[in-house]
């Protein structure tokens, strides 16, 4: 896998993962009890969603 590949695949992960800590902790929520509430149909929708901005970021 290249170097560009590489670094263009963790600025998106780490961009999402402070959105969504910052989310969960506005609210108070807790991610370890999140994980086991949602459904295959919710996870699914986060998956594409993942996909999609990725694809805009390349």
């Amino acid at each position: 896998m290249s170097d560009l590949l590489k670094k263009t695949e963790i600025v998106p992960n780490k961009l999402i993962d402070l959105l969504v800590s910052d989310i969960f902790s506005k609210h108070g929520v807790d991610k370890e009890q999140v994980k086991g509430k949602l459904s295959e149909e919710k996870k699914q929708m986060l998956k594409e969603m993942v996909e999609d901005l990725a694809k805009r970021v390349d």
